[in-house]
């Protein structure tokens, strides 16, 4: 049930894909795939069939070399005459020298790829001839070795892994095989022979194998040591736990192995005389080329069929959808708050038709919402009026004169002083509220405010302006700042203190923007407090409990402002519990 309601909630768009690849694509490349993958088999066996025996070929002519090598170090072993030279004490050492030079003249002509010949007696000299390949830096060290390997082998022969050589041609490499030489009568051990091969023997063997197979060819001893690798970067290290090394177990075989995100085909031989272990990788990229390009051209005129017809279908579906598309997209702005929108018709089919409904809805919904705006002013005006209203002005003022006049005549000048603030602070509250008012009357009557409400507070309230004469002229709306102040004065003092409340009023002009700061140190908000009073402002929400005493708040202030000027401007609340509040108010300012 729930597939297939997953799929009648599919776009028009997306079944006819799904349904075109069901029925033509993958039957198509099912065929394919399974016709490449046998074909990929087959040359994966052949391929490594024919690497196995050039592998085979290889070990078995390296045997052979080694083979000679070994022959070479048997020849002192026969001659009476070397092995008398080598045993003979009184003889001069530089005759000696050179006929011990003869000797290994000769030995060093027999193979091709030889590097030296080293002869030791038991008198701790050697022998050898520089011009062969050049003498070890290291030979003293290397012929202490070599004889007590010799001898531990009781006339046979050893063989010794790829070395570096120590001389002045750095970066060269030998393998070796030394022997103990021993009398021939009496079988004492006369001295040591060493065979020095470069490792271009082995380079000469491989050469052909890397050639033909297009891999890279790495052999090891049976201690994982490295004997030759391609790249000779990796020469005598041992790399036990590298995962060619793991993987080729056994005397033959082959596997595949991903490195540095490339997948070889891996083909090994061990051979049986050395115990040396010979791996060749082969890319597989190199070895399916030639799959790959009968499958591509295989497939070729398929896919080029598959592509047509999928891209006429998708061409049908999307010209079928793009209208819809377009309309959800507005629908999507509109949601959010974007009512401008429109939807161009271009047709009369139902997607036209749809859209001209769309734009019918929008411009309804703006003459609504526009109706709500005006309704809404002229409530808030309506609301200011019966405010004025419920007391008579001219009754007032008459007879707040009459009381002044008396405490005048009655030489009570403080409450004189009182009753014409109050009557000023009154005079300025029952001007019509339509219209404007500059903001120096504004502030003049700030002033008269605080001068009231510190009759009654003894003072505690200090009201403090910066230079205003810039902005004496900028007209706004009438009684704008008043609940400012009032929200200092209620909230502002801290019980129980008589410290001073200082109220700090600064402006700053930035382009267009006017900003209006009004400071104080009084008490504070709390965060909880001051969260909920900021989210109300930024959802225009009133709320009759935010109000103050003169029954204008700071929302109300706010909800003033956006009517007035329109939501760009309006105020915001900063303010830190025992630090003080400041109330930032933004208006437009036209130069």
């Amino acid at each position: 049930m729930r597939r297939r309601a997953h799929m009648s909630n599919m776009s028009m768009e997306k079944k006819l894909i799904i349904v075109f690849v069901f029925l033509i694509i993958l039957p198509i490349m099912l065929t394919g795939y399974i016709s490449y993958q046998n074909y990929s088999k087959s040359i994966k066996k052949n391929t490594s069939l024919y690497a196995l025996q050039l592998t085979n070929n290889i070990t078995d002519r390296l045997d052979d070399y080694i083979g000679d090598m070994e022959q070479i170090s048997q020849i002192p072993l026969y001659l009476t005459s070397f092995q008398q030279l080598l045993e003979d004490k009184q003889e001069g050492l530089t005759v000696k020298q050179i006929e011990m030079e003869n000797y290994i003249r000769i030995m060093n002509n027999i193979k091709r790829g030889t590097n030296s010949i080293y002869i030791f007696d038991n008198n701790n000299n050697k022998y050898y001839i520089i011009s062969s390949g050049g003498v070890r830096t290291d030979l003293e060290e290397r012929a202490d070795e070599w004889k007590r390997l010799a001898k531990a082998a009781g006339g046979r022969s050893v063989f010794l892994s790829t070395q570096q050589l120590a001389n002045w041609q750095s970066g060269k490499f030998a393998f070796t095989v030394i022997r103990d030489i021993r009398d021939f009568y009496t079988q004492d051990s006369i001295g040591t022979i060493a065979v020095d091969a470069n490792i271009s023997v082995i380079q000469n063997l491989v050469n052909d194998l890397e050639t033909a197979a297009n891999g890279k060819v790495l052999m090891i001893d049976e201690n994982s040591q490295v004997i030759y690798d391609t790249e000779q970067k990796r020469i005598t290290e041992r790399i036990a736990n590298d995962p060619l090394v793991q993987l080729a177990t056994g005397t033959s075989g082959n596997f595949i192995k991903e490195i540095d995100g490339v997948r070889y085909l891996c083909i090994y031989s061990q051979s049986l005389k050395t115990g040396w272990k010979t791996i060749i990788r082969i890319p597989l990229d190199q070895i399916m080329k030639e799959a790959m390009k009968t499958q591509n051209i295989t497939l070729l005129v398929t896919c080029l069929i598959v592509t047509f017809a999928l891209f006429i279908s998708i061409l049908l579906s999307i010209a079928l959808t793009k209208p819809m598309k377009r309309l959800m997209r507005l629908m999507k702005k509109a949601e959010n708050g974007d009512l401008d929108v429109s939807f161009h018709v271009q047709t009369r089919d139902e997607a036209g038709r749809l859209g001209h409904h769309f734009n019918s809805m929008l411009e309804r919904i703006k003459e609504l919402i526009g109706q709500v705006y005006t309704i809404e002013g002229r409530k808030k005006e309506a609301e200011l009026a019966a405010l004025q209203n419920q007391i008579n002005p001219h009754f007032l003022y008459n007879t707040l004169e009459t009381i002044r006049m008396t405490a005048e005549i009655n030489d009570d000048e403080e409450t004189a002083e009182m009753i014409a603030a109050l009557g000023k602070l009154f005079r300025h509250s029952y001007k019509p509220m339509k219209g404007t008012v500059t903001l120096e009357h504004e502030f003049e009557h700030l002033r008269t405010y605080i001068q009231i409400i510190n009759y009654r507070y003894h003072n505690k309230f200090k009201l403090a302006m910066v230079d205003m004469h810039p902005l004496r002229h900028y007209a706004v709306i009438p009684l704008l700042f008043q609940p400012i102040l009032e929200n200092t004065i209620v909230h502002g003092q801290t019980e129980g203190s008589d410290e001073a409340i200082q109220i700090h009023v600064s402006y700053e002009i930035s382009g267009h923007i006017l900003t209006l700061y009004f400071q104080d140190n009084g008490a504070g908000i709390s965060e909880e407090r001051l969260a909920a009073l900021n989210k109300r402002l930024l959802t225009r929400e009133v709320s009759s409990g935010e109000e103050s005493s003169s029954g204008i708040g700071l929302l109300n202030v706010d909800e003033r402002i956006n009517l007035h000027y329109g939501p760009a401007y309006g105020l915001r609340v900063l303010s830190q519990l025992g630090e003080g509040t400041s109330v930032i108010v933004t208006l437009p300012f036209n130069v």
